[in-house]
């Protein structure tokens, strides 16, 4: 049997994707792309816009129209599950514990009788670690899943849950499996990482589980995802210094303006974020470290904003991801007064992607002459030159013949162009 399976959103749903891949190749089923006739479509969704929302339902419909038999799942049919069962020849919604169930619910699935059936359970289920496959050179092990944070514009708790924290043993045991397929950089992701192991008994933390891994598998390179600035751990800089840890941190900032902070209910002020900042940079100059904004949240005015980017400008990221403020039912902003207009906040948003595209410039630039450590991605279609991401998560391009996908390599940064850094390996 035939089975396409649709992404869309963040890491942590990427992560997942390729669990539910690799459970089914474990048992025999084909996996192919959307447009390759599959007998079933597993589309997972995304909420955490109403564009994420709006593609997510495009995703079904043009599955649907394939003529395969298509299963939802992920945070938009978690919390909306009513709404996304009215898309007429959907054949069963699930919420996001039950893609640990995918092969039951494939082998359940019954005719379609012009309704869609509705599976969706609390998303409190304990977490335990999946077969894994992926097309890509690098793998994602998802570590915790769920937020006990409470942001005001933020639908996620709602779809994932409290937060829950994989068992220290099962998380070695799947990175062993990960290291025994050939990866060599392991991406340690959650919704929200840093409350790693704060559930569990005796409790454990991420610092603690880092520094297992390293110790386990020396041969690999672990990058964090994203981190709440309040939650980390200076001890992770002496990792990152060693290279077993990769020079790349991502820190959500969401704004600029200690008002909208405060409203967005974030738990920390600018001047925390920036003493933060500037303290990880002196003690590890090279690191990439990037950030969140939402911009345009309600109540937003021309002066808060103006502080948003005299506040970027002055701090040293390596690269900004830009959102306009999307409402969310069911979250305490939605029901704030003073919405911006769409126009309003997309011309915000230009002018932060602007400041973002400078700084990403300056930081390669940064990068010229330097040694970096490559994981090799792909062979490009013109000779001579592979792809590849570094430490600093940044897109190389290795002039060479004779590289292979997933090979980690020392590289030298030669060029800087257009299409981005270019880079010789260091031992030829």
């Amino acid at each position: 049997m035939k089975v396409a399976i649709q992404t869309l959103g963040c890491k942590v749903n990427q992560s997942e994707s390729a669990a539910i891949e690799g459970t089914l190749r474990a048992h025999n089923f084909e996996i192919v792309r959307h447009t390759d006739s599959p007998d079933i479509c597993i589309v997972n969704t995304c909420t955490v816009t109403a564009k994420s929302d709006y593609q997510s339902r495009q995703l079904i419909r043009k599955a649907i129209k394939s003529g395969a038999r298509v299963i939802a799942t992920g945070c938009y049919a978690q919390v909306r599950s009513k709404e996304i069962s009215k898309i007429e020849g959907l054949d069963l919604v699930i919420g996001n514990s039950g893609k640990n169930d995918i092969l039951d619910h494939i082998r359940n699935l019954k005719e379609n009788n012009g309704s869609s059936s509705v599976i969706i359970n609390h998303p409190l289920s304990p977490l335990s670690a999946q077969p894994y496959y992926s097309s890509r050179s690098r793998a994602f092990l998802k570590i915790q899943d769920g937020c006990n944070f409470s942001c005001s514009y933020c639908a996620v708790p709602s779809a994932r849950g409290k937060s829950r924290s994989l068992n220290p043993d099962d998380m070695l045991k799947a990175a062993g499996l990960l290291f025994s397929q050939g990866y060599r950089e392991i991406v340690l992701t959650g919704i929200h990482i840093g409350s790693y192991g704060l559930d569990l008994k005796p409790q454990s933390s991420l610092l603690h589980i880092v520094e297992m891994l390293i110790k386990s598998f020396p041969l690999v390179r672990f990058r964090l995802s994203s981190l709440e600035p309040q939650e980390f751990k200076e001890e992770l800089l002496s990792f990152i210094k060693e290279g077993s840890v990769c020079g790349h941190l991502h820190f959500p900032l969401q704004s600029g303006s200690d008002k909208i902070l405060k409203a967005m209910n974030r738990g920390y002020t600018t001047g925390y974020f920036k003493g933060l900042i500037e303290k990880i940079r002196s003690l590890c100059p090279d690191i990439s470290i990037g950030t969140d904004i939402i911009t345009g949240f309600p109540g937003e005015n021309e002066s808060d904003f103006l502080e948003t980017v005299r506040f970027i400008e002055q701090l040293p990221f390596s690269y900004l991801h830009v959102f306009p403020y999307s409402k969310r039912p069911d979250t305490r902003a939605a029901l704030l007064e003073n919405h911006l207009s769409d126009n309003i906040k997309q011309d915000r948003v230009k002018i932060l992607l602007e400041i973002s595209k400078n700084k990403k410039i300056l930081f390669m630039q940064s990068k010229l002459g330097n040694i970096l450590d490559v994981i090799v991605e792909n062979k490009y279609t013109r000779a001579g030159y592979y792809s590849g991401i570094s430490d600093d998560y940044l897109k190389i391009s290795i002039k060479s013949d004779s590289l292979m996908r997933g090979q980690r390599l020392k590289v030298k940064v030669i060029s800087l162009t257009d299409e981005g850094l270019i880079a010789e390996p260091l031992h030829k």
